[in-house]
């Protein structure tokens, strides 16, 4: 083993020492079941094969999170170098529905959330060669597994973005709440005169399965992590902030239940 393979993996098992413990909608039929796949914004329709199958694992982390053998070092790493930039955020506070669905605003009760649901990661597509998405949920093959593609790297978006995409997906793993599963955006979709876009893609998101109705699914509880960041953290710089609150504000557009967002706009933004 060299000396970069030894601190990559030195590195992963200090990013993921807690106990082990998603943005699009899609079905297939497998077995004559349908089945739904959580992604973040893939483009177009696009079918997961069941007959996808899980890799090696390259290690089994003590205490932690393995990560397939298949995964590319960059994305290993910029992964890693994510969840240690999230274990070390400090708060001094949090609002109502932070605290119901995380905790404080605090690196360790993030990552507990995180480790609590998400068992393992592997590498796939989300959605097929051509697909724009960045991680995904596939609840028939694991419901505790997130999968995340090489597009992890691919999109020039901040750091605290990727994170979001990544809590969201833990949520999506939660199969007794029905892993959370998207609204469906209204057609046409428009605020204040203003068609709705994807911040990922551009695309707009009228009739696509890219919404919430509540603030505890994957797009409502990442509104609220962001937010709080914004708000609370007490030692993030003043670029992580305002990352965060572009992307909180971007992502409550997806909110589409007019009691979801009245609630959530007297907890976060008041």
């Amino acid at each position: 083993m060299n000396k970069k393979t030894a601190l990559h993996l030195l590195l992963s098992a200090l990013l993921f020492s807690a106990a082990a413990a998603q943005a699009q909608e899609q079905s297939s039929d497998a077995k004559g079941i349908k089945t739904t796949v959580y992604t973040i914004d893939s483009d177009g329709e696009q079918i997961v094969q069941p007959a996808l199958t899980q890799h090696p694992i390259s290690s089994q982390l003590s205490r932690g999170v393995p990560m397939d053998s298949n995964i590319p070092e960059e994305v290993k790493n910029q992964m890693g170098e994510d969840m240690n930039f999230i274990s070390t955020l400090q708060g001094s506070g949090a609002t109502k529905f932070h605290s119901k669905i995380f905790g404080q605003v605090d690196g360790k009760t993030y990552m507990n959330y995180f480790t609590s649901r998400v068992k393992s990661i592997g590498l796939n597509s989300c959605g097929g060669p051509n697909s724009m998405a960045v991680a995904c949920v596939i609840p028939f093959m694991d419901s505790s597994k997130m999968w995340i593609t090489k597009n992890y790297m691919n999109f020039n978006h901040p750091q605290i973005a990727r994170l979001m995409v990544v809590f969201h997906e833990a949520r999506h793993t939660e199969s007794g709440n029905g892993n959370w599963p998207h609204a469906t955006c209204p057609t046409p979709y428009t605020i204040d005169g203003h068609e709705v876009n994807s911040i990922w893609t551009g695309s707009s998101l009228a009739g696509e399965p890219a919404c919430d109705s509540t603030p505890f699914g994957a797009y409502g509880s990442s509104v609220v992590m962001l937010k709080n960041i914004e708000k609370f953290c007490s030692n993030c710089t003043g670029k992580v902030q305002a990352d965060a609150g572009i992307y909180a504000d971007d992502q409550f557009k997806r909110i589409i239940d007019p009691k979801a967002r009245q609630e959530m706009t007297a907890d976060l933004y008041q």
